[in-house]
């Protein structure tokens, strides 16, 4: 992963001196350090991904049920675009460029409502465990809480997704372990 920051050179190692480095919220922040920046810009790529992808799923879909799905996780994309984008500007660092340009106008649909929907719950599932991992990493509370509030929002798409794969019977039931009491 290509990070997003120009270090400054530091001739020697520096310590964290002050608990303020993790928890000063009042005031001035310091600046984001290296993993953070890269957690942030990362995810902030990935929504931009998860965005398009929901765009054109949208767009070829033909039930009703997908493209309302799709439509809640594309406002929930659009969120994390505008938090991670605002926080990467705040700091003057650059951002990746959108790629909703690289959708065509087909209202062809490559692939099934099942395929798509569940594509979609799988991005947002996934998610989860990257907005966790920037949230165990870093070390500004801020950003903890912002990554807190993505997941409980990816949370309920990947739900909503899992709702209708439910409703219309898309989803196998998996073997199950054997049952070693009724043996």
């Amino acid at each position: 992963m290509i990070v997003p920051i120009h270090n400054s050179k530091t001739k020697k190692q520096e310590s964290i001196t002050d608990l303020s480095y993790a928890l000063d919220f009042v005031g001035k922040q310091r600046l984001l350090n290296a993993n953070e920046a890269g957690n942030i810009y990362f995810n902030l790529r990935k929504s931009m991904v998860t965005k398009a992808l929901l765009i054109a799923f949208k767009q070829v879909s033909k039930r009703k049920d997908v493209r309302k799905v799709m439509e809640t996780g594309l406002d929930v994309a659009h969120k994390h675009i505008e938090l991670y984008s605002s926080i990467m500007h705040e700091e003057n660092l650059h951002t990746p460029p959108l790629l909703d340009n690289e959708i065509t106008t087909s209202t062809h649909a490559p692939f099934s409502e099942k395929l798509m929907t569940f594509h979609a719950g799988a991005m947002f599932k996934v998610a989860i465990t990257y907005y966790a991992t920037a949230m165990t990493t870093s070390m500004r509370l801020d950003i903890v809480g912002h990554c807190e509030a993505c997941i409980l929002r990816d949370l309920k798409v990947a739900g909503r997704c899992s709702e209708v794969m439910i409703k219309n019977g898309w989803i196998e039931k998996p073997p199950e372990a054997s049952d070693r009491k009724q043996m």
